[in-house]
């Protein structure tokens, strides 16, 4: 859509630089008597439509019972909240959406009164996407209501445990900040239900406590697991000196370090004491000392047999799933540590004694680090892990039968202490329940908890969107039904395994995709047929070898779609749909040696851009705060990094975006989320990258930019997703609101405007991906909140197509996305309030009045979906389809838009052919074996 301006984007922009108020006294875009300006209210008023999938889930961290009900529990989320069932996870509501708090470490329900629930905030995985918490949360009322409660600053929590007696007697073990030192760690005690908190042991500032356990025998004894462990960009000590079990037995005033554990390269250890027999406790501990025999060993391999990370010919020295700086081809590594252990206290935990034979759990520990014990057996016990390890004769001997058929990567275990053979597990695959001890799982998928990196679109009709994500895959799901049937589970289907991440589609052939997992697993497939390529660049002889980070910039060219470009080190064009590649730019990190020997490949470009204006027009971004910017398609590179006011020295490129509007503008974000920086860093330039400047204006704070676009069909707005949710902006970046409403606080990893249809999609990071109908954005600006009232444009309406559900009498378990149902939508703002009511009117084509009803007189934007009296079930806004003109009249002041409603759509022959390659494409990801790179990833 065109949109005409009588004014320049220019003088906009100088209006910006002095004042986010631009109607001076109206209340458009200044508060009045404390309400929110009227654009907020407007940007704010639709609802985001959520649409899954739930074929999968993100990752559990914790499953808490109710103690009087055991078909209520809680299954905790680390990025997308809490969720309760009171019937067994038949049905399941969220019950956690506390704005700002976007990672959760663990729940705790008090057991002598199950009202009581602390939560513990901010994920203690230390996973690459583990976030930040603000503390702790109290509800009095099942999780009906919150409170915070204290212990900002701790930013991760790794246990919560309540008195058994007293439900406001808790203790915390809070781990602090990931990326950088910080003073409050340690063990924290409330007395008095979170209104006071005390420190009652502490090591220093870079070692934290991951866990802590009250003996329900003895509730002054308690047992605390202390952790040394730092997280950078490029590197991560996971193991310390500072990682040991330390034991009070006066209710945690005083502190000792237990007996038998060992001390040196320690890393994090978990605890339980058993409920049934007194004095009886398990310990699992990571053991990073080295092993009696320093037999050097290889490292464990990737999907594609080498060490993760590793180029082509390259086995790496690394745990951290990428080889060390100057790694040699087939280069081995080290001296193997000793790995995990189970330790048994038989005296309430003052000494310990090694009982494992073998290496259990982790791999890495660092991800799991949980031991489970059966309630009515003291020699039955669990150890969590990529797989679960499970012992019947007092941790001496394992197996890992236990969980099978479920998604690897195991967090969290519950046993029934009434009937041990059920058991409740949580993984990065979501939530599953056995009733026959482990033979049988039941996985309750109806949980959208999906944890999307990246999100793509194509030009079908209706559209679908792609998406990558955390541990599980590639996927596509429609948009939108073309029958009378909702969306779920059965229309989304996977593309791709391991850890999925960018997307791109052919335009001109939508059966074209282009899909990655970690570390640069470059592939294309043909939906249609299900044919697929690896088309990872790879180095020359005698060329350095290719970093790939994590996540690769993927740039499908507007200009010419068989034209891609990849980005590790250097930026990578392909001619022919990435068959062939050429290197089209030096080396544009630091090349940072110290950076380069970490145990996580660094120095690697994490954004590309290109111009949809200017053919060759490139810029490119680095993990280590690099931006360049080529005229001519790489010929010759120019560096921008010091154009950047206010942002920290080698701050990871997040995001670059070019204009679809002006070549001359160009949009960068930061990110500090690995510095534990939460400060927002977006900048804008006019003029071809020979200045930027600050963006960010009133941005929530604390909440980094992930990506930032410009609207295809709008240039004077900007959106933006953050940790804390979708903004947008109408003048530029000058002022910025919430866009829509219903999106649950949630870390929004990528955002995109469909090129055809007027929707906003996103990709969350816990939440799965939603759509909004953002036709208001078209043409919303501030010159348009000048006029008393604005019609919006219509967009079409559809009728559906009848289809029976396959699948009858499903009962109560299940879930489908809230799709649109077909009917036309008319929307006006109205910017004052006035006297005469609004009248909306649709006429046919030849005249005759077909739908009329009044409308609202108060301020903002209002919504008037076409429903015929007495209409019901799910279709079009019509009888039939056609052309149709809405009128919407207030006093003097008469609008009209046209609009169409459109027949119901046909299978066509695109929809059959990926049809039948579903099965194809479903066994390719079953041999990726999503999960396995992901067992040594950091």
């Amino acid at each position: 859509m065109s949109i005409t301006h009588d004014f320049s984007f220019a003088a906009l922009l100088a209006a910006a630089a002095l004042s986010p108020t631009f109607v001076a006294g109206t209340g458009i875009l200044t508060a009045q008597d404390g309400e929110a300006p009227l654009v907020d209210r407007v940007l704010e008023a639709n609802d985001w439509r959520e649409l899954g999938p739930v074929n999968f889930a993100g990752r559990i961290v914790d499953i808490e019972v109710d103690p009087s009900d055991r078909f209520t529990f809680y299954a905790v989320s680390a990025t997308g909240g809490i969720w309760k069932t009171v019937n067994n996870g038949t049905t399941f509501e969220s019950v956690f959406e506390v704005p700002g708090v976007i990672s959760i470490g663990d729940l705790a329900v008090a057991p002598s009164d199950p009202n009581v629930l602390y939560v513990g905030t901010g994920e203690a995985n230390n996973q690459r996407s583990s976030y930040w918490g603000n503390g702790v949360h109290r509800s009095k009322d099942g999780g009906k209501t919150w409170k915070h409660v204290g212990l900002d600053g701790t930013d991760h929590i790794g246990r919560i445990v309540v008195h058994p007696s007293n439900p406001d007697i808790a203790f915390v073990a809070a781990l602090g900040p990931l990326y950088r030192s910080g003073e409050h760690r340690g063990i924290y005690r409330t007395k008095d239900g979170g209104e006071n908190w005390e420190a009652v042991q502490q090591i220093d500032a870079d070692v934290g406590f991951v866990d802590v356990a009250i003996d329900p025998h003895d509730p002054n004894v308690i047992l605390a697991a202390s952790y040394d462990r730092r997280r950078r960009a490029w590197d991560f000590r996971d193991e310390g000196p500072g990682s040991a079990v330390w034991r009070s037995s006066d209710g945690g005033d005083s502190w000792r370090k237990v007996r038998g554990i060992p001390r040196g390269d320690i890393g994090r250890i978990g605890l339980a004491i058993h409920p049934g027999q007194k004095d009886l406790a398990f310990a699992i501990v990571e053991n990073n000392n080295p092993a009696p025999t320093a037999r050097p060993e290889r490292e464990p391999r990737g999907d594609d047999g080498r060490a993760a990370g590793a180029s082509p010919g390259t086995i790496g020295a690394s745990r951290e799933r990428g080889p060390a700086a100057g790694a040699t081809p087939f280069a081995f590594a080290a001296a193997r540590p000793i790995g995990g252990e189970v330790y048994r206290s038989t005296d309430g935990g003052k000494s310990w004694d090694k009982v494992s034979e073998e290496a259990v759990g982790g791999s890495p520990h660092y991800y799991y680090g949980q031991i489970r014990l059966d309630p009515k057996n003291p020699d039955h016990l669990w150890a969590l892990g990529v797989n679960v390890y499970e012992s019947t004769d007092g941790g001496k001997n394992w197996d890992t039968r236990f969980g099978r058929g479920l998604h690897v990567d195991h967090h969290a275990l519950w046993i029934d202490p009434t009937d041990p053979r059920r058991a409740l597990l949580g993984n990065d695959g979501g939530l599953a329940q056995t009733r026959d001890g482990g033979a049988h799982w039941d996985h309750l998928s109806e949980l959208p908890l999906g944890q999307f990196y990246a999100v793509a679109v194509d030009l079908r009709e209706p559209y679908r969107v792609y998406g990558g994500t955390q541990d599980n895959g590639t996927w596509a799901i429609p948009s939108q039904p073309v029958s009378s049937r909702a969306l779920d589970h059965r229309d989304a289907y996977k593309i791709g395994g391991g850890d999925g991440f960018q997307v791109a589609v052919d335009p001109t052939d939508p059966n074209v995709v282009y899909g990655e997992s970690q570390f640069g697993a470059l592939y294309r497939v043909d939906l249609g047929s299900g044919a697929r390529a690896s088309i990872r660049p790879s180095s020359r002889r005698g060329e350095p070898r290719l970093r790939f980070n994590w996540m690769s910039p993927l740039l499908l060219s507007s200009h010419n779609p068989s034209t891609l470009y990849f980005g590790s080190q250097y930026v990578h064009r392909s001619r022919n749909r990435g068959d062939d590649w050429e290197t089209i730019s030096p080396d544009l990190t630091s090349n940072d040696p110290d950076r380069l020997s970490g145990d996580v490949p660094h120095c690697t470009v994490t954004a590309i851009a290109e111009s949809p204006l200017k053919s060759g027009l490139l810029l490119a971004g680095t993990d280590d705060g690099r931006v360049w910017l080529t005229h001519d398609d790489g010929g010759r590179w120019t560096e921008l990094t010091d154009r950047f006011e206010g942002v920290p020295s080698r701050l990871w490129v997040s995001r670059i975006e070019t204009s679809p509007h002006d070549a001359d503008r160009l949009y960068v974000a930061f990110t500090g989320y690995r510095e534990d920086d939460r400060n927002v860093y977006l900048y804008l330039s006019t003029d071809g990258g020979e200045s930027f400047r600050s963006i960010a204006n009133d941005l929530p704070a604390g909440g980094s930019v992930n990506v930032v676009r410009e609207h295809p069909r709008n240039e004077n707005c900007v959106l933006v997703g953050t940790e804390f949710g979708v903004f947008a902006s109408i003048d530029c970046g000058a002022h910025w609101a919430p866009l829509g409403k219903g999106l649950p606080t949630v870390a929004v990893h990528d955002l995109l405007v469909h090129p055809r249809e007027p929707d906003v999609v996103v990709g969350t990071h816990g939440r799965g991906i939603w759509v909004l109908d953002a036709t208001l954005l078209e043409d919303f600006d501030t010159d348009m909140l000048r006029a008393a009232m604005h019609v919006l444009p219509v967009r079409d309406g559809r009728r559906l197509r009848s289809e029976f559900p396959s699948i009858r009498y499903q009962g109560s378990r299940g879930w489908s996305a809230d799709s649109w149902d077909g009917r036309a939508v008319f929307r006006y703002v109205l910017t004052r309030e006035g006297s005469d009511r609004t009248q909306i009117e649709v006429f046919d084509v030849t005249g005759e009045r077909v739908f009329s009803r009044r409308g609202e007189r108060e301020p903002g934007l209002h919504t008037v979906e076409w429903r015929e009296r007495g209409q019901r079930g799910r279709g079009a806004a019509s009888d039939r389809p056609g052309d149709f003109l809405l009128r919407i009249t207030r006093g003097e002041d008469v609008q009209e838009r046209t609009f169409r409603v459109h027949p119901a759509a046909s299978l066509s022959e695109d929809d059959e052919d990926v049809l039948e390659g579903y099965e194809e494409l479903d066994l390719f990801a079953e041999e990726e074996g999503e999960g396995e790179i992901d067992r040594e990833d950091r």
